[in-house]
């Protein structure tokens, strides 16, 4: 185990190194991660006790992911200024896309699935709240479902649960779950305002 000065001393080289070669080096070696070919990445830390990192995968500049366990899927690509910050776990699926500047918080775990998108900019996904954090009286994890697109600035509280194939419109605040698929949301709170239409198809 790295003691806390040189894993500090560690990250301060990577914040500042301008070669992809030399930032996975000392992730593989120093941080022991587990780190597939042809990756990319940027000048981000990633601080976490058990991390997986799949072929193709590209992540980008100023991300900062500090949270205990860290599984990112083949092709997944994440773009600049994301923070991904908690105790628990985040796991994103293969060839999915997290785009700018999202807060995605991992006080209780996190799974985004395969094909899946937050896009644009500042989503934020909250997993903590009130008594019910301490007491664990209530799953406050985040699930989202495969071939889901979550369009710019939208919130997602504690315990929601996104089925597969649906699209949520820009601003919306989910404060229940989707629990089918296929289905338009949008709104605050957000609702299905459309039923049986795969975004993948018409979007």
């Amino acid at each position: 185990m790295i003691k806390r000065f040189s894993r500090k001393f560690l990250f301060k080289i990577i914040k500042y190194c301008p070669f992809n070669n030399m930032r996975l080096y000392i992730y593989r070696h120093f941080f022991k991660y587990s780190i597939g070919k042809d990756v990319y990445i940027g000048k981000s830390i990633i601080n976490s006790e058990n991390v997986e990192i799949g072929n193709r995968v590209i992540i980008r500049n100023k991300c900062l992911f500090n949270c205990k366990n860290l599984k990112i899927g083949d092709g997944t690509a994440i773009h600049s200024g994301n923070t991904i910050i908690g105790k628990s776990s985040f796991t994103i699926g293969r060839n999915s896309r997290l785009i700018n500047d999202h807060y995605i918080d991992v006080w209780n775990e996190v799974i985004i699935g395969r094909n899946t998108w937050l896009a644009g900019k500042r989503t934020e996904i909250w997993t903590h709240g009130s008594i019910h954090t301490k007491s664990n009286l209530k799953d406050l994890s985040v699930s989202i479902g495969d071939d889901v697109y979550i369009a710019s600035s939208c919130l997602i509280a504690p315990g929601v649960k996104i089925h597969s194939i649906n699209l949520i419109g820009l601003g919306s605040v989910l404060v229940n779950s989707i629990d089918t698929e296929k289905n338009i949301v949008i709104g605050n709170p957000a609702r299905i305002v459309k039923k049986e239409i795969d975004w993948r198809k018409y979007w």
